[in-house]
């Protein structure tokens, strides 16, 4: 039996707003990894959440099931999530699945 990895990191950036890199494989069973973090950091009261998506390698429906849940919990907290770095597989997924007018992204 592998396990699956997928790592988050956060940093405070020089505006103060919190800069996520998340790196791996995002799916059904590493989403439950990170999860309670990014639930917990979108709560920060930081006005921006910079998430960096450039390290994934892979993400299914459930990894951008995890980005909108995300966003419905930085809403509520009055902080703005924006993503950045997103893999064009993964744009494209997120089109197909409607999710991306839901999150903001805008056509390269």
């Amino acid at each position: 039996m592998t396990t699956a990895l997928i790592d988050l990191r956060a940093a405070v950036g020089n505006d103060g707003d919190l800069r996520l890199t998340l790196a791996g494989e995002l799916d059904l069973h590493t989403v439950g990894q990170v999860e309670p973090r990014l639930t917990e950091l979108a709560a920060s009261g930081r006005h921006t959440l910079l998430l960096d998506l450039s390290g994934i390698s892979f993400c299914d429906s459930s990894g951008i099931d995890l980005f909108v849940r995300v966003h419905h919990r930085c809403h509520t907290a009055g902080t703005r999530l924006r993503l950045c770095g997103v893999p064009p597989l993964v744009v494209q997924s997120m089109r197909v699945l409607g999710a991306d007018r839901e999150l903001g992204l805008r056509a390269p």
